[in-house]
C-alpha cells in the first residue's frame, strides 16, 4: 500500500492507494498528530511508502517523520515545480506554489477537468486557475470560514465565533454571521472563474470553465454556486500520488 498524506494547517487528511485506488482513508487534526501511526493503525498495516504534501508548521512535519522513521520508512515530501504531470506552473517562483495547491491543479488535469477553478477551501480559501492547456494561470488566498470567523471575534467588540446558518435575508447576528462568512468566499470563487471566463474567450474557448471545490469547506459552498460544479474530497491527495509517481527520486526508490 502506498500512503499518502496532506497536512495542512488545522487537519492531516491520508489515504492509501492500491495503484491510482483508494483503499482506505483517514483525518485527524493536527493537534493530535503526535499519535498518528498508532491511531490510523499503520504500525501493524504498515505501508509500503510514504508521500507527503506539508504546508504546516515544521513541528508537525517533524512529528510525522519521527514515527514512520520509527518504522523504518522514510516520507517522500512532494515539491512544487516548474511543471510537471503535463501542467505548467504560472507562479512566479514555482517553488513558493503551496503544495497543496500544486497537488490538486495536477489532479484536476489528469482527471480532464480543465478549463476550471480549483478551490480549496480549508483553514484557508485558494482559487487557483488552470486553463484548457494545461497552464496553471495562478490564483487568490483568502480566509477560510472558521479562520473568518474568528478574525471577527477577535477583533470586534461583542461578537462570537458562534455562527449560525445561511440565509438571504439574515435577521439575527448568527445567521449575519455565516452568510457574510459564505458570500465572501463563494464571491471569491466567482471572481476568479470569471476572470479565467474572460481569459479564455479573448482566446476563443468556447467550454465554459467548471468549478472544482475540495476541502472541509467544499459542501458549505457548492449549494451556493452554479449547478454542473462538483467536490472531490481527494482531490489533493490523488495530486500527491501523481506528482510522487512523476519525480525520478521517487520512482527510484521503488513504489
Amino acid at each position: 500500500m502506498l500512503l499518502v498524506l496532506d497536512i495542512g494547517n488545522t487537519r492531516l487528511k491520508w489515504a492509501g492507494f492500491n495503484g491510482d485506488r483508494i483503499v482506505t482513508r483517514g483525518a485527524m487534526f493536527v493537534a493530535e498528530i503526535e499519535h498518528f501511526v498508532l491511531r490510523a493503525g499503520l504500525d501493524t498495516d504498515r505501508p509500503t511508502q510514504v508521500v507527503g504534501s506539508h504546508v504546516a508548521n515544521l513541528v508537525s512535519k517533524e512529528r510525522v517523520e519521527r514515527q514512520f522513521a520509527a518504522l523504518g520508512i522514510r516520507i517522500y515530501w512532494i515539491v512544487s515545480t516548474a511543471s510537471a504531470c503535463g501542467v505548467k506552473n504560472g507562479y512566479d517562483d514555482p517553488a513558493r506554489l503551496g503544495t497543496d495547491r500544486w497537488a490538486a491543479v495536477i489532479a484536476a488535469w489528469h482527471r480532464g477537468l480543465a478549463p476550471c477553478v480549483v478551490a480549496c477551501a480549508g483553514t484557508a480559501l485558494t482559487v487557483d486557475q488552470l486553463d484548457e492547456r494545461g497552464n496553471y494561470l495562478g490564483g487568490a488566498i483568502v480566509a477560510g470560514y472558521h479562520a473568518m470567523l474568528g478574525g471577527l471575534a477577535g477583533n470586534t467588540a461583542a461578537l462570537s465565533v458562534d455562527a449560525g446558518d445561511w440565509t438571504a435575508q439574515p435577521t439575527n447576528t448568527r445567521d449575519a454571521l455565516a452568510t457574510g462568512a459564505i458570500d465572501a468566499m463563494v464571491g471569491a470563487i466567482e471572481h476568479g472563474h470569471k476572470r479565467l471566463s474572460q481569459r479564455l474567450r479573448e482566446r476563443g474557448v468556447v467550454p465554459a470553465p467548471r468549478i472544482v471545490l475540495t476541502g472541509g469547506s467544499a459542501y458549505r459552498l457548492l449549494q451556493h454556486l452554479a449547478d454542473g460544479n462538483t467536490v472531490i474530497d481527494s482531490l489533493v491527495l490523488e495530486g500527491v500520488r501523481l506528482l510522487a509517481k512523476s519525480s525520478v527520486d521517487f520512482a527510484g526508490s521503488g513504489e
